[in-house]
């Protein structure tokens, strides 16, 4: 669904209309930024990604090397091959959250910051799950090794991973800034369901979803830990079979922040991840007590002006004694990890890594 135009530019889908880029866009389009996308790959071959997406890697398969290589998925009479590093997506999933990011808009379906370049990670398999969270910890650390600026996780459960945990605070100590979703519940579920992890780390911009009216979309998970809201029902967004989808879900409200970050980095690159984050929550447009700071506002967030945090002594990373399972998650007493100048309490559960 498109929107009407917005500041004499051409009609945006009602998105990115919503999230306020368009006003952004005489400032910064996300010009030399690099989002990571932490998914099911990305479809580099898509008219709306085209020269936005770079080499990436994927934890999935074993890495083929240049050559595209032949995929379990697919019938024999159609074959599916897929792109070295990251660059397919037999699921969909990952090429509508990089189109939500940083789409082209060559068929006027424009992402939040059209100037930014993709950095795709596959972690996640052809049902769209991950099933080792250390494996995503060491995708998100070899995202910030290779250039990202912003990283979006569209994903995430009820768990917490020392590993994973560990990772994130990487990415804080390396000036990235981390945007994740808070998770989606049944239609039919009513009851409260807590924010998942990673997005409930202090670390990590947690983002909600909002409908078309600005409210709260029901099935959005919310609550404490919630930073910020962003539209997440009924978006359109690229399909990996080269046209576009409809996609609802805090996958894709956590891209729209992703998208927005991007914008006020490629406007303020001497900004610190801290500044950014705060740009995006102070100047959020205040809803509901579900929304947490409130809708994004991209324009507003580039346009302000944000002092730098004054600097501390950070302190080390440190975690109290406690058991590990295999794969690396945390059985055993309470944990308490001290990173940087953040407090985190881990709540002990056994993760099957």
């Amino acid at each position: 669904m498109l929107s009407a135009p917005v500041g004499g530019t051409a009609p945006v889908p009602w998105q990115v209309a919503a999230a306020g880029a368009p006003a952004a866009w005489a400032t910064a389009t996300g010009t030399g930024v690099v989002v990571a996308v932490i998914d099911s790959g990305v479809d580099a071959d898509h008219p709306d990604l085209a020269g936005a997406v770079l080499p990436g890697r994927s934890y999935v398969d074993v890495d083929p090397g240049a050559e595209p290589r032949l995929l379990a998925f697919g019938s024999e009479e159609s074959p599916v091959y897929e792109r070295a590093f990251g660059q397919a997506d037999p699921v969909g999933h990952g090429t509508a959250v990089a189109s939500l990011i940083a789409g082209r808009g060559a068929d006027g379906h424009p992402g939040m910051a059209p100037g930014a370049t993709i950095l795709p990670v596959r972690v996640l398999d052809d049902e769209n799950k991950y099933h080792d969270s250390a494996m995503v910890g060491a995708a998100v650390k070899w995202a910030v090794d290779n250039g990202a600026n912003v990283i979006n996780l569209s994903l995430g459960g009820h768990y917490e991973s020392a590993p994973f945990a560990e990772a994130i605070a990487y990415a804080e100590r390396n000036d990235v800034v981390v945007v994740a979703c808070t998770g989606n519940r049944g239609q039919d579920d009513t009851g409260e369901e807590e924010v998942w992890f990673p997005a409930r780390l202090d670390e990590v911009l947690a983002v909600t979803g909002t409908d078309e009216r600005g409210e709260h979309w029901r099935t959005a998970v919310t609550g404490a830990g919630t930073d910020l809201a962003a539209p997440g029902a009924e978006l359109s967004a690229a399909d990996a079979s080269g046209g576009h989808k409809t996609v609802t879900g805090t996958s894709f409200a956590s891209a729209i922040v992703a998208g927005a970050a991007a914008l006020v980095r490629s406007a303020h690159p001497d900004w610190s991840a801290d500044q950014v984050r705060r740009a995006l929550t102070s100047t959020a447009t205040p809803g509901s007590a579900d929304l947490g700071a409130g809708i994004v506002d991209a324009g507003a967030a580039v346009a302000a002006d944000v002092a730098p945090e004054e600097e501390s002594e950070p302190l080390p990373t440190i975690w109290s004694a406690a058991a590990t399972a295999a794969g690396g998650g945390l059985i055993g007493a309470t944990a308490l990890l001290l990173r940087g100048r953040r407090r985190l309490t881990v709540r002990a559960r056994t993760m099957a890594g």
